[in-house]
């Protein structure tokens, strides 16, 4: 059941969730969570790996840094920041910074498998507790062709996505194959949000009449989500 505190009336009062992103699939997969929401920017510019940082290191790092922009804004809310990076060939792949540097990483992930790390920190400031973790999914990405990928830059699609695509695009339909949580590709392991929550005392469920299209194929809550596709 979702979480509910006492006001000092005695009424119970929901506790807020804000999300700090600026990402479109972000705030989109958030609200299937039933809370109170908020969204808001999730600050400054995002740093680059330290040298021989793990890819789960690195998404986990950022994700509380998003965090704790977020619990700047509140005294008595719920926030999250969460970071997705692509790995492959012991690269971390962020957003690419130009058409050039799209088109090599579409080339590097072209045909082949890759990982998509996804971080999730979640902190309350009432309390001061603070959860994190990180979820990977394995992606099989298609042989697409030059031109495909030529007419996909030029859309200016892939600069506010790691690895420079998404894997939901329509038109390119870059990935083949998804192997474990599909939300974690877009952006956001909802599954994982819930199980932090708990971890903190704050458990809540999937709202009502929601559920993300494909789904999470290695994840029970998801097959006990209500049966709606929300178009991702």
């Amino acid at each position: 059941m979702p979480h509910h505190d006492q006001t000092r009336s005695g009424a119970p009062r929901r506790r807020r969730l804000i999300l700090a992103s600026g990402s479109p699939r972000r705030r989109q997969l958030i609200r299937a969570i039933d809370m109170p929401l908020r969204i808001v920017g999730s600050g400054d510019d995002e740093p680059k790996p330290n040298e021989n940082e793990s890819p789960q290191m690195y998404v986990q790092r950022l994700a509380l840094r998003k965090a704790k922009h977020a619990l700047a804004m509140t005294k008595d809310d719920i926030v999250l920041g969460a970071d997705t990076t692509v790995f492959v060939d012991n690269d971390i792949l962020g957003k690419p910074e130009d058409h050039l540097v799209a088109m090599r990483m579409l080339r590097q992930l072209r045909g082949r498998p890759h990982q998509v790390f996804t971080g999730i920190a979640i902190m309350d400031a009432e309390t001061g507790i603070c959860a994190v973790s990180a979820k990977t999914t394995t992606v099989y990405m298609r042989e697409y062709s030059d031109k495909e990928m030529i007419e996909y830059v030029a859309s200016d699609e892939p600069f506010d996505k790691a690895g420079a695509y998404a894997a939901q695009d329509r038109v390119f339909r870059p990935a083949e194959r998804i192997v474990g949580c599909y939300p974690n590709v877009v952006g956001l392991p909802v599954c994982d949000v819930l199980t932090l929550l708990e971890r903190i005392g704050v458990p809540t469920t999937f709202k009502r009449g929601w559920k993300i299209q494909l789904g999470c194929n290695d994840c029970a809550a998801w097959s006990k989500a209500p049966q709606r596709k929300s178009g991702l």
